[in-house]
């Protein structure tokens, strides 16, 4: 209400003082702090959000690969069992979970004398690969690697053995025919089976000196393998070749072949 004169009325205050209705801000400060609670609320659930999901995506991803290197472990234990009990196949299943699955690239491994010659000729063999975005999974020639943003570990050795004598047990993979990739959420099965002559493996041996030499995308984890097993000097690595010299004679290589297929 205004009286005749169109002024907003006012209230005397307690020391005497007048004061208008319409001076009155209380309602605004109302508004701003509800406005910056709010927000500072929004902001916080947000910031946890987000936080909260990036580190279980992190968890769920990192559970994914390790589900896949178990899988991988599975693999290694059924080719040895390929060569120790004769089995004519065993499968691995692995879960893709959005990576590629794939019998990759060859990798070369040569053992030879002093003077360059071979008792072996190149043995090539075709790595079987999962990959998801920085990490690979590989298995390769009886050992198996895992990299991660370019850098490479060896996470089970080959079955190589130097105690009087040198024993190179060269896991030979190949694939003759079917799928050699696969990617996708879907479960693959790895089939290794023996070739159709039934002839997984041949010894070679020698006794001179020798080394071995290994052409792969993983030379430089070949390389510290070698320089922490016994029976290997002289070792040398860059990114394509590690070599090494055998220390122990006579030396022995045996060739074990398993024919790999993807299979959904």
């Amino acid at each position: 209400m205004s009286d005749r004169s169109g002024r907003a009325p006012t209230i005397a205050l307690a020391d005497g003082g007048l004061v208008g209705f319409g001076d009155d801000d209380r309602a605004v400060s109302n508004v701003v702090g509800y406005v910056l609670v709010f927000s500072l609320v929004t902001v916080t659930i947000g910031t946890v959000f987000t936080v909260g999901l990036a580190g279980v995506e992190d968890r769920q991803e990192a559970a994914r690969v390790a589900n896949v290197e178990r899988a991988f472990e599975v693999f290694d234990d059924n080719v040895r069992d390929i060569q120790r009990y004769g089995d004519p196949s065993r499968s691995t299943e692995v879960r893709l979970n959005g990576g590629r699955l794939a019998v990759a690239d060859a990798a070369t491994i040569s053992v030879e004398n002093e003077s360059g010659g071979s008792i072996t000729g190149p043995i090539t063999t075709r790595p079987v690969e999962y990959t998801n975005g920085d990490t690979t999974i590989a298995y390769e020639a009886g050992a198996l690697f895992r990299t991660d943003s370019g850098g490479t570990a060896m996470l089970s050795a080959p079955r190589f053995v130097a105690d009087g004598e040198t024993v190179l047990p060269v896991v030979r993979l190949f694939s003759v025919s079917g799928a050699t990739t696969a990617a996708g959420d879907d479960t693959v099965q790895i089939e290794a089976r023996t070739p159709n002559d039934g002839n997984i493996g041949r010894f070679e041996d020698s006794d001179d000196p020798h080394k071995i030499r290994i052409e792969s995308s993983r030379a430089p984890a070949w390389g510290r393998y070698f320089e922490r097993t016994v029976g290997f000097e002289a070792v040398t690595a860059n990114e394509t070749v590690a070599s090494a010299t055998l220390t122990e004679t006579p030396v022995y290589v045996r060739r074990i072949a398993i024919d790999i297929t993807l299979r959904a």
